[in-house]
């Protein structure tokens, strides 16, 4: 029996903070990945971003593309945050990450990227392996990266962890300062009212709320799991577990993601469906899932892409309903909806089958 009284609705900040800088650091790629969706950035969004963008030095600027651009390493906050969720205001998280070791920085980024060459977790070998930056450095220069930008300043970060770190830090106190206290108000706002819509949604129907925007197949689920709906994550969504730290899973929902699903004529959700498949690396997935349950990290590395990427392409696979999300023992994995996937296959020949006179 699934208990929806573990799922939380949540305006965590510096958790909108991250997503404020993943969407100023990629630039360009942030309104393509809403375009992907079929939808336009609204004026709010093209409004917000340009203010924050335009109150960034030259310096914070390169800095801000070093570490949140798509091949650079500031996600790794993400495992502070859900370490800490106790701490709500993004200025204490600030203050609680500066206290944190560059070394232990450094190791959550090669576990990161290096996970499936690592020693079993919560072994003492493990543990260990993260007091060396040395042999840290052999294994990430034995790993395979997609990206070798990516791989490059996974390697400086080694091999400077007290100055990244300290670079990072300051990274984040000027851009707070400069460029996200001053919407902060507001953010806080456009986010209490969109819980307030998705919240009533799921209390109508909390099972078809979760198939709906993530599906997630929570039947063998005891962990709780917190629901942060995201400005800046605009459309889709995004999960983060720290599977060993029997930690809550995390969504973070795009404000605007329902408007995926006001489109009910049939042509536009095959226009939907053939878009999702029209890509090399999800017919790949599907492929693959279609064999087992795959883990995100494993289907990253036979890919050769990054868990990012594996995330990008399932959201338009879970989006026609392709895909479920399955959390079971003490991991999440994804899953093909073999009847679900083969029925839209056959409203999608049925559609073009001549109709009688």
């Amino acid at each position: 029996m699934i208990n929806f009284k573990n799922i939380y609705f949540e305006n965590h900040l510096p958790m909108e903070f991250l997503y404020s800088m993943f969407a100023i650091g990629t630039g360009k790629h942030f309104s393509d990945m809403i375009r992907e969706f079929d939808l336009e950035p609204n004026e709010k969004i093209i409004a917000v971003t340009a203010k924050m963008t335009s109150a960034l030095s030259s310096y914070l600027s390169q800095e801000l593309k070093y570490f949140f651009d798509l091949p650079g390493l500031g996600y790794i906050l993400y495992k502070h945050i859900l370490r800490n969720h106790h701490l709500k205001s993004i200025d204490h998280f600030l203050k609680d990450f500066e206290t944190v070791e560059a070394i232990d920085f450094a190791y959550d980024v090669v576990k990161s990227v290096c996970k499936s060459n690592l020693s079993g977790e919560n072994t003492s070998e493990y543990n260990n392996f993260g007091k060396s930056t040395a042999e840290m450095i052999m294994l990430v220069n034995q790993t395979i990266f997609q990206n070798s930008e990516r791989k490059q300043r996974v390697l400086e970060i080694l091999e400077n962890p007290e100055e990244s770190k300290q670079r990072l830090n300051l990274l984040l106190k000027q851009f707070y300062t400069r460029c996200f206290s001053p919407i902060e108000s507001d953010i806080t706002n456009i986010i209490s009212e969109s819980i307030v819509r998705y919240k009533s949604e799921f209390n109508n129907s909390p099972k078809e709320f979760m198939d709906k925007y993530f599906n997630f197949d929570l039947t063998s689920a005891n962990t709780e799991v917190v629901i942060h709906t995201s400005f800046f994550k605009y459309v889709s969504w995004h999960n983060y577990s720290l599977y060993s730290e029997e930690l809550a899973d995390w969504f973070i929902l795009g404000i605007y993601s329902d408007l995926l699903f006001n489109k009910n004529l049939s042509s536009e959700r095959l226009a939907a469906f053939f878009k999702s498949l029209s890509d090399i690396n999800r017919i790949e997935i599907l492929k693959l899932l279609s064999e087992r349950p795959w883990f995100g990290q494993e289907l990253a590395e036979k890919l050769n892409i990054t868990p990012a990427t594996v995330s990008y392409h399932m959201a338009f696979l879970q989006r026609i309903g392709a895909v479920t999300f399955i959390r079971s023992d003490n991991r999440s994995y994804y899953s093909l909806n073999n009847a679900k996937f083969i029925r839209m296959l056959e409203d999608f020949t049925s559609f073009f089958k001549a109709k009688p006179l």
